[in-house]
């Protein structure tokens, strides 16, 4: 009977958090993750999907509109002179409804792969922010992740993407500062790109994807009565 209990608490609360946030019908979370802390063990039903987002060189990534117009002498265009060109997409993140339960998530683990279609290193951080995009937490607490450069195909009107995963885990204490969240910030750095210029026309189509899953160890109590 306790067993029949505790199954039903655990399946009422993965129902509950796969409402919470919205999944999606794909899943980045398919192995355990490389490394955790000591005696952790990791419910591997717990696990899920966050959402996924591309962005590339273009106005819809974020890049400013006068660093894509073409120099006059050069006919090139004038991001491939900056020191730094910054590329960012969104994706939705929200836990505000489980602030009531928080004392029952030990720890939650975020899932990133970044799939780099550009035939340069990026390097990629992701921020959570509130309502009013001011900054609550960044994903990689070590800095930025570097993802090296996609493989180039034919004449460059397509690359076969590098992909780099990292796994970012959030203890309560750190959790609580993401309940004001409502979304995350993906940014991918190209730090003084050297481009082939023969592939320039190709970069408006080139794009980062990220995909993203979770997996939450929790701890469930719930009252017991002998028959």
């Amino acid at each position: 009977m306790r067993q029949k209990q505790g199954d039903f608490v655990r399946k009422g609360l993965l129902s509950f958090t796969i409402i919470l946030v919205m999944l999606l019908s794909y899943s980045c979370m398919k192995d355990m993750p490389e490394s955790t802390p000591e005696g952790l063990v990791w419910d591997p039903e717990l696990a899920l999907p966050l959402g996924v987002d591309s962005f590339g060189l273009n106005l819809d990534g974020g890049v400013d509109s006068i660093l894509l117009e073409l120099d006059s002498l050069t006919g090139l265009p004038e991001w491939i002179e900056q020191q730094v060109v910054v590329m960012e997409g969104y994706m939705d993140f929200d836990l505000s409804t489980i602030n009531h339960n928080l004392d029952q998530i030990n720890r939650m683990l975020l899932r990133v792969n970044v799939y780099n279609g550009f035939p340069n290193e990026v390097l990629t951080q992701a921020y959570f922010v509130d309502d009013h995009d001011q900054i609550l937490d960044s994903m990689f607490s070590e800095g930025y992740l570097p993802v090296p450069a996609g493989t180039v195909v034919g004449a460059g009107e397509s690359i076969i993407p590098a992909h780099e995963r990292q796994d970012a885990i959030f203890d309560q204490q750190r959790l609580e500062s993401l309940l004001d969240a409502t979304r995350l910030n993906m940014q991918a750095i190209l730090q003084n790109p050297k481009v082939d210029t023969s592939l320039i026309p190709y970069y408006p189509g080139y794009l980062i994807h990220v995909d993203m899953g979770g997996m939450l160890d929790v701890t469930v109590d719930y009252p017991y009565e002998e028959n």
